[in-house]
């Protein structure tokens, strides 16, 4: 946008103000958009706007670091080339200068004090990267581990486990949004070489006195996204998907999503018994899947062995749980399906 007094309002041609943040109306209250300022901010005052001084400025960073942001001097962990007040790249002598600097004291000193902290969430960092875990319960599980550090400083003997207990509380709270298994996120851990296990992150808990969000045990519904995402993005599942139904993986996935549902809303959680809720749930996709292949009069494109791969669950334990799944009524499951999808699959 152009100066503040250049500004009119299409619909009363009063003059734009600006409030919070945002250019307005007074008169009439539109909304023309967003205050956008400079990257750099005045320190100092400037008696000659051509001739700036490099004291008078720093550029402040739009995002800084998660863990611990080193402020606007030399800019943010990750950033290694630099730029003077105008926006030109110092000179290569310059570059390596302000390195060193950076290097020997600058980073340093943001983790200074701070080693276990740092570490213990570059750590859970990792792990939320390798499960695809969203950003809003990655910073939940930050939050928690911070909050927990502070309240329980001189109970905790394990900033690790600490952190897999955050993360933990994080996904669980975030229910169908991130259904991550609690065996995933202690067998991720273990990969990268740390030692966590599942007693020592009860243990802990009972030591703080942390307890989970809900204690209602978790249903088969909320792994239905998730598997059938693991299934669809499997390189030789989606070949057979698209050689076999002539659709897109993506679009199947959703499909398959809905079928399962509907699958599941058929039985009851007494007639489950004691099957664990995730490995039910991939046997449920491979269900679906030999009921639309039915459908549409073809081969399946799934099989105990790659839904088995895909999801890592054992290929025996998807044959059996299939097994009980297939003895109820699933017939004209697809009608409403295609009814929603706008589709005719018969």
């Amino acid at each position: 946008m152009g100066k503040m007094a250049e500004l009119y309002c299409d619909e009363c041609n009063s003059r734009i103000i600006e409030e919070t943040g945002r250019y307005v109306c007074p008169n009439c209250g539109l909304e023309l958009g967003a205050v956008y300022e400079s990257s750099n901010y005045q320190l100092g005052i400037i008696e000659e706007p051509l001739k700036r001084r490099k004291t008078q400025y720093t550029a402040i960073d739009n995002q800084l670091a998660t863990v611990s942001s080193l402020g606007s001097s030399i800019g943010t962990i990750k950033e290694y080339y630099f730029k003077d007040t105008y926006g030109t790249s110092l000179s290569p002598l310059k570059q390596e200068q302000f390195r060193k600097f950076k290097n020997l004291y600058h980073v340093a000193s943001a983790v200074k004090g701070k080693e276990t902290m740092h570490r213990s969430l570059t750590i859970m960092n990792k792990v939320c990267k390798i499960l695809d875990i969203p950003e809003q319960v990655n910073n939940r599980a930050i939050f928690l581990f911070k909050k927990y550090k502070r309240e329980f400083r001189k109970e905790i003997n394990n900033h690790v486990v600490l952190s897999a207990i955050s993360l933990l509380l994080a996904v669980r709270e975030s229910k169908n949004t991130c259904p991550v298994q609690f065996k995933e996120i202690v067998q991720t851990y273990s990969e990268l070489g740390h030692r966590v296990s599942g007693k020592k992150i009860i243990s802990l808990m009972q030591t703080l006195n942390i307890k989970l969000p809900s204690s209602k045990i978790r249903r088969s519904e909320e792994y239905i996204s998730r598997v059938s995402y693991l299934i669809c993005s499997h390189p030789e599942i989606k070949e057979r998907i698209e050689a076999k139904y002539k659709i897109e993986s993506f679009v199947y996935e959703k499909i398959l999503q809905l079928a399962c549902f509907k699958i599941l809303a058929k039985i009851p959680n007494k007639d489950r018994g004691s099957r664990r809720p995730y490995p039910f749930a991939a046997a449920t996709a491979y269900t679906a899947d030999k009921l639309f292949a039915r459908e549409m009069n073809t081969s399946s494109a799934f099989t105990q062995k790659l839904v088995g791969r895909a999801t890592n669950v054992a290929e025996f334990t998807v044959r059996e749980h299939s097994e009980l799944i297939f003895k109820y009524n699933h017939e004209n499951i697809f009608e409403e399906i295609s009814r929603k999808l706008n589709s005719n699959f018969s």
